[in-house]
């Protein structure tokens, strides 16, 4: 705060990074993080214009996230008279700092993605390689990073609007308690199948969002 920073989008900024690295090994990332600073704008600028849902959540209206309000509370919440547009330049800053959470976080995933692909796939195409790491990109972001939408909810946060106002902030630690399952899950089929490295891999997911994500927040907060 005494340099100016908004906390809450430099928690956003780190926690993105690390669960975007946790995806493709810290090593990777740090790898390709390194590699797009020289061409960081045409790397944005590929994501921005390839990813439907990253346009679709820079254009969504802020006030979906009012999950507790049906659509005639919101109505009476927020008055007839303020537009999307005001509404939306009230809130740049928020967008701004989502946006760049996941543009940032996510960029050096994409760019793995898409050199595997032309590694693997020396014949194909500039665009389907785009396309493949794109689609790669969009299901890390979605499954780690805070998201509005229906189908990332579950049963709790869709239900009746006293259910759903309780449940209003807890996207984010859902997805990460999902994904220490998910982490878990690996690390029995490792066992079971004496697969070492599936093991390792379950449990580097498992300690990610079960203790690192928990103390980093907890850090950056004290």
């Amino acid at each position: 705060t005494r340099l100016g920073l908004n906390p809450s989008i430099f928690v956003k900024q780190m926690s993105s990074m690390i669960t975007y690295a946790n995806d493709i090994n810290p090593v990777n990332y740090v790898k390709y993080a390194v590699k797009n600073l020289p061409q960081f704008i045409s790397v944005f600028k590929e994501i921005w214009n390839n990813s439907t849902y990253v346009e679709e959540r820079w254009n969504t209206d802020l006030r979906r996230a009012l999950e507790s309000y049906n659509a005639d509370t919101i109505q009476k919440f927020v008055p007839a008279t303020v537009n999307n547009f005001w509404v939306g330049l009230m809130m740049g800053f928020v967008k701004m700092g989502d946006m760049g959470a996941i543009m940032l976080g996510g960029m050096p995933n994409y760019s793995y993605y898409k050199a595997e692909f032309k590694k693997k796939n020396p014949n194909a195409t500039e665009q389907q390689a785009i396309d493949y790491a794109i689609e790669k990109f969009e299901d890390n972001t979605k499954n780690t990073q805070q998201s509005m939408d229906l189908q990332d909810r579950d049963y709790y946060q869709s239900t009746d609007a006293i259910t759903r106002s309780l449940n209003m902030f807890l996207t984010t630690p859902k997805q990460y308690l999902r994904k220490e399952f998910s982490g878990w899950r690996n690390m029995k089929r490792g066992i079971k199948n004496r697969d070492m490295k599936q093991f390792f891999s379950g449990m580097g997911t498992f300690g990610m969002y079960h203790v690192m994500m928990p103390i980093s927040f907890q850090y950056i907060v004290l």
